[in-house]
């Protein structure tokens, strides 16, 4: 038996009910609740005037939370001069409001060893006070350059850049850029301050605040893997990075208009440390001349790739790939590092590249079940996954759905099971296991 089999046997009977719970509310998170904080209640649209659960409670079931939506105007900024034009209206709007929506995306890289891609575009979000004036910048910076512009803004300690895990992606863009942005505001910081423990998960995101203090729900799907440096971003792109920056900006006006709860830092959590000023003997003309310099070279190395694309690409541009591979999930929030086996990640890799369980297992000479756990175990670890290429039965799928819908939980494994009776007992399990994360998965 495989290494990867013998850790699969010892995979609890429970596991099924415990990818669920993660998704849960938590006893101790709703026993914690604050009970004497004001309790807010919220109203829904006039079509249903029912009362939504007070800010920091762990929402009812039963309601379906309105989609948060945009229609401001966006800018996709392609070139230097179209970025200096966006920042011209970003200026004008921010005077009296400072803090803007901040969020970066970059393509995901697929190809064992490749490293991370640098940061292929920056979203940011900025309105008036009362929110009748909004505009969304996206700035494709892997073809503008970081503009002089664009470098004085992200280091103007008076405009406030804010998101989730902003801390993160301000590193990341001065490891891509070597440019740090002063006055960052972490959401995650000011939701614990303010709101508190996230009820139900471990910790706040963007879309859990939106949830529980917006009363919204953001709506999220696989296009944040999606190329982000194609030549021209499609509607779905545009209309994702826009929302996830505008997302931002709305849960910290927020999050500020609630008195602090616990307060971290003593005096109120306002920004991250701000970095040592920098001060640039380069004139401004020099640096435009280098950074178009370098949008050129980046234009002739990425013609370059392309026309050296070979067959163990991945790429998310053939539509009729995507629809034989299905709908791929998220990767988890709550694993921090994903370390796979090397048999994990050659089953991973393989599966990612579009093959299903059984091509993996025949084109390799692989028993079909340990090619299945070694996946599993891969997804437990937190990887995003195609569900389809797991090759559930249709109907399996349905009954545990069902379930789900009927009883508010996953069926027991006994019964599903029984259910799988055209399977083997350990591809049931398997396919039960692999049906919680993805359950777990879409709840987070």
């Amino acid at each position: 038996m495989s290494p990867i089999a013998k850790r699969a046997r010892r995979i609890p009977r429970s596991l099924v009910d415990a990818a669920d719970a993660l998704a849960a509310p938590s006893p101790a998170a709703l026993r914690d609740r604050n009970e004497d904080d004001g309790r807010r209640v919220i109203q829904t649209s006039e079509k249903t005037a029912e009362a939504l659960a007070p800010v920091g409670d762990a929402l009812p079931r039963a309601v379906t939370l309105e989609d948060l939506t945009y229609d401001g105007e966006i800018i996709v900024a392609s070139t230097a001069s179209e970025l200096d034009d966006a920042f011209d209206r970003l200026e004008a709007l921010t005077g009296d409001e400072p803090t803007c929506g901040f969020d970066m995306e970059w393509k995901v890289t697929w190809k064992k060893g490749a490293g991370e891609a640098k940061t292929s575009l920056v979203q940011i979000a900025a309105a008036s006070a009362d929110l009748t004036r909004a505009l969304v910048v996206l700035a494709r910076v892997h073809t503008t350059g970081v503009t002089p512009r664009l470098k004085r803004w992200l280091r103007d300690a008076a405009i406030g850049k804010t998101g989730f895990n902003v801390r993160g992606d301000a590193r990341k863009f001065e490891r891509d850029y070597g440019v740090a942005a002063a006055r960052v505001v972490e959401l995650g910081m000011m939701a614990r301050e303010r709101v508190g423990a996230c009820p139900g998960a471990n910790t706040w995101s963007l879309a859990r605040v939106c949830e529980h203090v917006l009363k919204k729900n953001l709506p999220k799907d696989k296009t944040r893997m999606s190329n982000w440096e194609r030549d021209a971003l499609n509607p779905d792109q545009i209309k994702y990075a826009a929302m996830d920056a505008w997302a931002s900006l709305l849960a910290y006006r927020a999050l500020k208009s609630i008195a602090l709860l616990d307060s971290v830092h003593g005096a109120g959590y306002e920004c991250e440390p701000l970095p040592e000023p920098v001060v640039s003997s380069e004139d401004e003309e020099d640096e435009e001349s280098e950074d178009d310099e370098a949008s050129e070279e980046r234009k002739e190395e990425k013609a370059e790739d392309l026309a050296s694309d070979d067959d163990d690409d991945v790429g998310y541009d053939d539509e009729e790939e995507e629809d034989a591979r299905g709908e791929m999930t998220m990767q988890s929030t709550r694993v921090a590092m994903i370390d796979l086996t090397t048999e994990e990640s050659f089953v991973y890799d393989k599966h990612v590249a579009g093959q299903t369980l059984s091509a993996i297992a025949e084109d390799n000479a692989m028993d079909f079940q340990d090619t299945m756990d070694a996946l599993v175990m891969a997804i437990r670890k937190g990887c995003s996954f195609y569900y389809k290429l797991l090759e559930i039965p249709p109907h399996l799928t349905s009954y545990f759905y069902e379930h789900v819908s009927a009883h508010g939980a996953p069926p027991k494994l006994v019964n599903f099971t029984e259910r799988a009776a055209e399977m083997s007992a350990a591809r049931a399990k398997s396919s039960a296991i692999a049906l919680a994360l993805k359950l777990a998965r879409e709840r987070e």
